[in-house]
C-alpha cells in the first residue's frame, strides 16, 4: 500500500491530532485532583461526583456512532474541528458552574467535543498506513495522549493551589481552543476507499462487524475490561488515599501520576512488544490479567502499607492500559469500507463500559458509606468489583483468534 501523504505531512497529522489527544485525557482525568473543591463548592456527594465523570464518558459514547458515519462520510478534518468546538464551550460553562447539573451538562459538551479526537486519527492512519503497523501506531499515539492523564495530576494540582480551579479550567480553554485550531491547519482527509460501502446502512455495517471471526469477544473485553482502569484513575485513586491513607490532596496527585505514568508507559511499550510477537490480543490479555491481580491485591489487603497500596496502584497503570492493541487486534478482522465505524464501534463500546462504571461506582460508594461501612471496607468493595469485571473480560476475550485466517 502506497501512502496518499508523505512521511512527512504523516507525522505533522500524528503531532496536531495528539495535542487534542492529549486534551480529551486530561478531561477524563482531572476530576480526582478537584474532588475537594468541587465537593465543597457545587455541594455535591460521591453519587454526583460519580456522575460527572459518568456524564462525559456517556457523551462521549453516544456520539461514537454518529462520529463512525460522520468519518466515512465527510473525513476527519471537518468531522474532527466542528465537533471541539463543543469542548470548548463546555469548558467555559464548567469553569462557571456553581451547581451540579451545570457542571454535568459542562462535561457532556466537553465528552461530546473530543469525541471524534481518538478516532478521527486512527481513522487516518488507518486510512495511511499498512495495517501490519497500525497496532504499534494506535500504541504510540495513546501513548502520547497519556500525557494528557499526568497533566491532570500533580501538575494542576500546583495550578489550582495557585489560581484556583476555575481559573485553571479557563486556561485550559485557551489551549482547547488553540489545539483545535491546529488541527483545522494541519489534518488532511484521506482517500475514500477504494471500493464503495458494501453495506448501505448503519445497522448492516455494524451486523457486518459483527458478523466478523473474533469480533463479540472483543466488543466484551473492550467494555468491562479496560474500565475499572480509567475510573480508578479519574475518580477513585485520590479519595482512596484521602479516605484511607490520610494523604493531603498534593500528596495524592502525586500518586495519580505515578499512576498516569505507568498508563502511559504501558501504551508506549505494548505496541512494540506486540510488534515484534506479532500478537496484540496476548500483550492486550497479559496486561488485563497483571492489571486485575493488582485491584485484587487492593481489595483483599485494604489496610495495606501505604508504599504497597502506592505499588499496586502504579501496577494496574503501567498493565491496564493496553486499550489500543484491543483496537489493533479488532482492526485485523474489519473491511476497509467500514473502517470509521468499526474503530468506532470498538470505542463506542469501551466508552460505554467505562461511562457506567463511572456512574455505578459514585452510587455504589455513596451506598456502602450510607450503610456505615468504614474506609477500607468501602473500597476493598470497590477494587474487588473492578478486579472481576477485568478478570471476565479477560475470560471472555481469550476465545477470540489471534489473527484472522487465510
Amino acid at each position: 500500500m502506497t501512502s496518499a501523504f508523505s512521511l512527512a505531512r504523516r507525522r505533522a497529522v500524528f503531532a496536531a491530532a495528539s495535542t487534542g489527544y492529549i486534551l480529551s485525557q486530561f478531561y477524563r482525568s482531572f476530576l480526582t485532583v478537584v474532588v475537594d473543591d468541587l465537593t465543597r463548592d457545587l455541594a455535591i456527594g460521591p453519587k454526583e461526583f460519580g456522575a460527572l465523570g459518568a456524564a462525559w464518558f456517556f457523551a462521549f459514547a453516544a456520539l461514537q456512532i454518529p462520529v463512525g458515519i460522520w468519518l466515512d462520510r465527510y473525513g476527519p478534518r471537518r468531522t474532527t474541528v466542528v465537533m471541539m468546538a463543543l469542548a470548548v464551550l463546555g469548558a467555559v460553562l464548567f469553569s462557571q458552574a456553581t451547581s451540579f447539573w451545570t457542571a454535568a451538562t459542562g462535561m457532556a459538551l466537553i465528552g461530546a467535543g473530543c469525541a471524534p479526537i481518538l478516532m478521527g486519527a486512527l481513522y487516518f492512519f488507518g486510512r495511511t498506513e499498512e495495517p501490519g503497523r497500525f497496532a504499534a501506531l494506535a500504541s504510540v499515539f495513546l501513548g502520547v495522549g497519556l500525557l494528557g492523564g499526568l497533566l491532570a495530576a500533580a501538575p494542576l494540582a500546583y495550578v489550582v493551589s495557585l489560581i484556583g480551579w476555575r481559573m485553571a479550567f479557563l486556561l485550559m480553554v485557551g489551549v482547547t481552543l488553540a489545539s483545535l485550531l491546529l488541527i483545522a491547519f494541519v489534518m488532511r482527509d484521506p482517500p475514500a476507499a477504494e471500493q464503495p460501502a458494501k453495506v448501505g446502512s448503519m445497522v448492516e455495517a455494524f451486523l457486518a462487524l459483527l458478523k466478523s471471526p473474533g469480533m463479540v469477544p472483543i466488543l466484551a473485553m473492550s467494555l468491562v475490561a479496560t474500565g475499572p482502569v480509567w475510573t480508578e484513575r479519574s475518580l477513585w485513586v485520590g479519595p482512596f488515599f484521602g479516605e484511607v491513607h490520610g494523604l493531603e490532596p498534593l500528596a495524592r496527585s502525586q500518586i495519580a501520576l505515578a499512576m498516569g505514568v505507568g498508563m502511559t508507559l504501558c501504551a508506549l511499550l505494548a505496541g512494540p512488544i506486540a510488534g515484534k510477537l506479532g500478537q496484540p490480543k496476548h500483550v492486550s490479555l497479559t496486561g488485563t490479567l497483571v492489571a486485575a491481580s493488582g485491584f485484587m491485591a487492593l481489595a483483599f489487603w485494604p489496610l495495606a502499607p501505604l508504599p504497597l497500596a502506592i505499588l499496586f496502584t502504579i501496577q494496574i497503570g503501567l498493565f491496564g492500559a493496553t486499550y489500543a492493541m484491543m483496537v489493533g487486534h479488532a482492526r485485523l478482522f474489519m473491511p476497509a469500507d467500514v473502517l470509521g465505524r468499526g474503530i468506532t464501534l470498538v470505542n463506542f463500546i469501551n466508552i460505554l463500559g467505562t461511562g457506567l462504571m463511572q456512574y455505578a461506582s459514585g452510587a455504589m460508594v455513596a451506598h456502602w458509606k450510607a450503610q456505615g461501612l468504614t474506609a477500607p471496607a468501602v473500597y476493598s468493595n470497590l477494587h474487588l468489583m473492578f478486579g472481576l469485571l477485568m478478570l471476565a473480560g479477560a475470560m471472555f476475550y481469550s476465545f477470540a483468534p489471534a489473527k484472522p485466517k487465510g
